[in-house]
């Protein structure tokens, strides 16, 4: 009773915090979110709209906003109850997604003292938390579903939301690695026959909406972020290439290799128990699945509040992770100091050739150093906890 009135409690106030922002208008300097309120959920609405019409969201009608969303085409087959959603009010969903986030995320971290406090609120009010809640991206749903596919014991019901998350936006493949974790000891034939079974299942799905999905990737394909709102390994070397005219793909590639060989060095440095709990089933989700953003895509900035689910993990470890909180903290204090700074002019143009300020060059620099620094430890955890089930598979493959 008393953790559920602490947890309680702890929501309520998050909650206050966020309405307080939003009432104030204040987040519109701490996220600097779109024009209006909950943009990306609107494209989503906008789509689900175009859907129930019988139009394209791809590809449909401009003047019925059926054109923009970037997102698997069965992300909106499997909405249910469409007509309440399209014709209800544009605050009522987010707001439902904005307390369940809330909660979860507050029951999940579960601070126990005035530290943990101190990170809980930094990891739920710092400005890529924020700029998610004010954008109600859709990333936040699969925030939920990585909860979930941690703390799920129906193994049916997470294969499918497996499935689900790659349709919905590809890169979520990397959750299949639950199936390793999820049950122990499971023989190698029936890891290959779940493997077989969510591979063919998304094989099929995209082969019948073939259509959809070519016009999500052609919309995807256009659309890149720049320097502003970036978390990626990418963020060094374009800052190099904008401040001193260097090779792009060459800093890029000294980058790639230099990345690989510390995270490689300080995983084999590392030596992590093999049982897995909900905390560390939900890091290993988590940061394989940061790792793998943060080194392929030029991500948004919002993706940054995946952090925060590798958190648990590091609590119930703070004698051997205390330094990684630290530099967690420290990496979302930085975020207010990098959002205060894109609140101020961030570039000019010359002769139809945008020219970056120096103060903006030098905040992303230091933000990149930091993400770069920070998912170097992250990183080597999970490359660690990859390595030590590929060495358990192998056992499992003598075994069988």
């Amino acid at each position: 009773m008393r953790q559920i009135f602490k947890i309680s409690i702890l929501s309520i106030f998050f909650l206050s915090v966020y309405f307080f922002l939003f009432i104030s208008g204040l987040i519109k300097y701490l996220a600097l979110g779109s024009t209006y309120y909950f943009g990306d959920y609107k494209l989503f609405e906008n789509a689900l709209s175009c859907v129930k019409d019988g139009l394209s969201p791809y590809i449909g009608p401009p003047e019925l906003n059926c054109k923009g969303f970037n997102y698997g085409y069965i992300v909106l087959l499997l909405v249910p109850f469409k007509n309440v959603i399209v014709n209800a009010n544009e605050y009522i969903v987010p707001g439902i997604f904005t307390i369940i986030f809330t909660i979860t995320s507050t029951q999940i971290l579960n601070p126990k003292n005035y530290f943990q406090f101190f990170v809980c609120s930094l990891a739920l009010l710092n400005p890529a938390t924020l700029l998610l809640i004010e954008r109600m991206n859709l990333d936040i749903l699969l925030y939920l579903i990585l909860i979930l596919l941690a703390f799920n014991r129906i193994y049916l019901f997470n294969w499918l939301l497996v499935i689900y998350s790659f349709l919905f936006k590809f890169h979520p493949f990397i959750y299949g690695i639950i199936i390793f974790v999820e049950k122990e000891k499971r023989k190698l034939k029936n890891l290959i026959f779940i493997f077989i079974f969510i591979l063919t299942s998304s094989i099929l799905s995209i082969y019948i909406f073939k259509e959809e999905y070519t016009l999500m990737l052609k919309d995807s394909g256009s659309w890149k972020m720049g320097l502003h709102y970036l978390y990626s390994i990418k963020t060094i070397p374009k800052i190099l290439k904008e401040t001193f005219s260097l090779h792009y793909g060459l800093m890029l590639l000294i980058i790639y290799i230099l990345f690989i060989f510390q995270i490689t060095k300080k995983a084999s440095k590392l030596d992590i128990q093999s049982n897995y709990d909900f905390q560390k089933k939900l890091f290993l989700l988590s940061s394989n699945s940061l790792l793998f953003c943060f080194i392929t895509f030029s991500n948004a900035f919002y993706r940054e509040v995946f952090l925060v689910l590798t958190i648990p993990y590091l609590f119930t470890n703070i004698k051997d992770y205390r330094k990684i909180l630290y530099l967690i903290c420290f990496k979302f204090l930085f975020n207010f100091i990098y959002t205060i700074d894109l609140n101020f002019e961030t570039f000019y143009h010359v002769e139809n050739v945008r020219i970056y300020k120096t103060h903006f060059l030098m905040i992303v620099f230091l933000k990149g150093i930091l993400d770069y620094i920070l998912m170097l430890f992250i990183g080597s955890i999970a490359l660690r906890m990859n390595l030590d089930l590929l060495k358990q598979f192998k056992k499992n493959i003598i075994r069988d």
